[in-house]
C-alpha cells in the first residue's frame, strides 16, 4: 500500500444554501460514507480524502459552523506540495460540487405539502444532502461489487481492494485508507485481483474499467453536464457496467433499484411485498419519475437512510425485507 504524507495545508470556507445539515450529510444514518469507508468522524469533524480527475490525492478536514438554516463549512485541505492559484480554484469548485453546497432543494421540500412520504422524510432528515464523488473509479468499484452479492460479500470485496491495492493518506495526525487508483488496478493481473480481493468474475471487468478511465474518459463533472440518459449511456460503455451500475456511478441522482430496494418501495407504494421484485423494478421507476420527477433521487436516498423511522411511522417492516 502506497503512503502519502501530506504536510502542506490550505484553509477554505464555504457558504451553504440552506437547509444544510453537515453531520447527517457526511455521516448518513444508513452508514454511507462521504468518500471512503475508512474516513474518521469525531465530535462533528470529518477527516477524509479526495482523488481528483488528474490522479492527485488530498486530505480533507471538514466541519460545520453555524446552524442547519445558516451553515458554513470549514475545510482544511492537505497536499504534498504548495498549491498553485489555479489548483486552489479547481479544488474549491470541486468541494462545493462534492458536498452539494449550492443546490436549492426547496422544491423537493415543497413536495411535502401534498406527499405524505416526503413529509415524513423531510421531518426525519431535514437538511440532508446527496453528496457526490469526484473520484469516479470509487463509485464504479461500489457499483461492480454490489452486483449479484449480499452486502456482507460486497463489503468484503471493497475492504480487500482498499487494503491490498489502496493508498494510505496521512495528514493532521490522522491516517485514512483510500480507494485504489485506476492506474494501480490497470497494472494488476486479473488472477491477482481474483485471489487477493475475492472478486471472481468482477476482476476482469474492474481491470477493463481501470484501463478505460486512464485513457480519455469524462470526469464526474463532465458526466453531470450531459443529460442523464447520455451520461448513463457513456458509463454503460465500460466493461461490466449495466443500467443498475450506471445509475450508481452517474453523478445525476437516480433511482438505482435492485431486488432489495424494489421490495422496500413496493411496500411503501403498494403496501405489499412483491412475489417477483425484479419484475417490479421497471414499473417502480416509472411511478417514481411520475410522482417525484427530478427529485426521485433525493426520495430514494432519504428513504434508504430513514428505514427505521419509516417502519415505525407506517407500521411496516422495511428493515428485514
Amino acid at each position: 500500500m502506497f503512503t502519502h504524507n501530506l504536510t502542506f495545508s490550505t484553509v477554505m470556507r464555504f457558504k451553504t444554501v440552506p437547509p444544510y445539515d453537515f453531520e447527517v450529510t457526511v455521516q448518513k444514518p444508513a452508514g454511507w460514507h462521504l468518500a471512503t469507508p475508512y474516513e474518521i468522524f469525531e465530535k462533528g469533524t470529518l477527516w477524509t480524502a479526495l482523488r481528483i480527475h488528474s490522479g492527485k490525492v488530498f486530505g480533507l478536514k471538514l466541519s460545520s459552523l453555524g446552524t442547519i438554516d445558516s451553515a458554513e463549512i470549514s475545510c482544511k485541505l492537505y497536499s504534498n506540495e504548495k498549491l498553485e492559484a489555479n489548483e486552489k480554484r479547481e479544488l474549491h469548485e470541486t468541494l462545493k460540487w462534492m458536498l452539494d453546497l449550492e443546490e436549492d432543494i426547496t422544491q423537493f421540500y415543497a413536495l411535502a405539502k401534498h406527499d405524505t412520504l416526503v413529509r415524513i422524510l423531510v421531518r426525519d432528515l431535514y437538511g440532508m444532502r446527496i453528496t457526490k464523488n469526484a473520484d469516479l473509479f470509487s463509485r464504479l468499484i461500489l457499483a461492480l461489487t454490489l452486483q449479484m452479492a449480499p452486502i456482507k460479500r460486497s463489503d468484503q470485496m471493497m475492504s480487500l481492494l482498499i487494503k491490498e491495492f489502496g493508498e494510505r493518506i496521512r495528514f493532521d495526525g490522522k491516517e485514512v485508507l483510500y480507494w485504489p487508483s485506476p492506474a494501480r488496478i490497470a497494472k494488476a493481473q486479473v488472477g491477482e485481483l481474483e485471489e487477493k480481493c475475492k472478486l471472481g468474475y468482477r476482476a476482469k471487468s474492474l481491470k477493463g474499467i481501470a484501463e478505460s478511465l486512464i485513457k480519455d474518459f469524462p470526469s464526474p463533472q463532465e458526466l453531470e453536464m450531459m443529460v442523464p440518459e447520455e451520461a448513463k449511456a457513456k458509463l454503460m460503455e465500460l466493461k461490466g457496467i449495466g443500467e443498475y451500475s450506471a445509475d450508481i456511478g452517474s453523478p445525476h441522482p437516480g433511482f438505482a433499484l435492485d431486488v432489495w430496494s424494489a421490495k422496500i418501495f413496493s411496500l411503501l407504494l403498494y403496501g405489499v411485498k412483491p412475489e417477483s421484485p425484479r419484475d417490479e423494478i421497471s414499473k417502480l421507476k416509472k411511478i417514481a419519475e411520475k410522482r417525484w420527477g427530478r427529485w426521485r433521487g433525493y426520495v430514494f436516498t432519504y428513504v434508504l437512510n430513514d428505514l427505521n423511522n419509516l417502519s415505525t411511522r407506517l407500521n411496516l417492516n422495511l428493515t428485514e425485507v
